[in-house]
């Protein structure tokens, strides 16, 4: 019969090697986006969405591709949830946040891999944040997306390098601590288009200010 330590740790050993199942399994999905669409997506977009009133809009047309690149094996949920940008459909419903800093993992012309990432903002306050810890409710996973590379931490392992400020949460985050899941030598053909988003963006706007 086995002791009460005994069943314990086997318990343990079970749920340790189930989190790795998970986690292997979620690489093995991210994997399959399509990041040459993306980087080429990025490249195109350039500095064109780069000032403060069309961010948002930038981050949204980021998270949006990176579904719609997954062959249906994310679903993107930015729009309505704070904290988190996509369920893992096939995955437990797992949740995933996503943040796009261009320079975050892999550096200048070389393309290296940076010991640790650029600063990363989790969550904006605005000079007025309350949070001593990362939210109970922020998405499992944090994936940092950079023009040249993709990377993918736990929330749990991400709670470790979190930067408290007035502004919100922050952090800086070991790459070596990183699943990297997109790398630099992933691009076989970069290939950029002109876009003309903003004049595109106010076209439609016209055209629904006109139609009411």
């Amino acid at each position: 019969m086995e002791s009460k330590s005994e069943t314990n740790e086997n318990i343990n050993t079970d749920s340790t090697e189930m989190q790795s199942n998970i986690e292997r399994r979620l690489f093995q999905i991210l994997n399959t986006i399509n990041w040459q669409r993306f980087h080429n997506l990025c490249l195109s977009i350039g500095k064109d969405l780069n000032e403060r009133q069309w961010r948002f809009l930038k981050g949204m047309f980021l998270e949006t591709a990176i579904a719609t690149y997954s062959n249906n094996e994310l679903t993107y949920i930015g729009n309505i949830e704070d904290g988190c940008d996509f369920i893992v459909n096939n995955l437990n419903n797992l949740r995933i946040e996503m943040k796009y800093v261009e320079g975050c993992i892999f550096s200048g012309k070389t393309l290296r891999k940076k010991k640790t990432t650029t600063e990363i903002k989790l969550k904006n306050s605005n000079g007025t944040n309350t949070h001593s810890k990362l939210p109970d409710d922020y998405a499992d996973y944090l994936l940092i997306v950079d023009l040249h590379g993709a990377g993918l931490i736990s929330k749990d392992n991400l709670k470790k390098y979190i930067i408290l400020g007035g502004d919100g949460i922050k952090a800086k985050i070991p790459t070596d601590s990183l699943h990297i899941v997109f790398h630099p030598n992933d691009i076989k053909e970069p290939s950029k288009k002109n876009l003309q988003l903003r004049e595109t963006f106010m076209q439609t706007i016209d055209q629904i200010i006109n139609s009411v």
